[in-house]
């Protein structure tokens, strides 16, 4: 994924690409550079269900099978830094589809 100068904004979450910057409801959430990429990848498909393969392809530039087990531990890191506590949530797991990035109740169980 190329950077782009603008900001990237879900709800309360902001996505810096420059800078790799990310706040959530004003605070700043520390994340390593594969969970930004990652992060920028849903952002980039915000409501939207992101899978496995485009998660590997994208952040490992590798096939899905290589890397199944490090996605499911990166996507529980980021859900961690990124919803934490917080209301609404917006990282939500897509049984048997991958993960969508939404504030929107309909789409979480698309």
């Amino acid at each position: 994924m190329k950077p782009s100068p603008e900001p990237l904004v879900v709800a309360d979450l902001k996505l810096n690409p420059s800078s790799g910057n990310v706040t959530r409801a004003g605070k700043r959430v520390i994340l390593s550079d594969k969970e930004t990429l990652l992060l920028e990848l849903l952002m980039r498909n915000e409501n939207q269900i992101v899978t496995r393969s485009m998660i590997a392809r994208a952040v490992w530039d590798s096939d899905t099978s290589e890397c199944s087990n490090i996605i499911d531990v990166y996507i529980t890191s980021l859900r961690q830094k990124v919803d934490g506590n917080r209301r609404p949530r917006l990282l939500h797991p897509v049984r048997g589809k991958g993960f969508c990035l939404s504030e929107r109740p309909e789409l979480r169980e698309a």
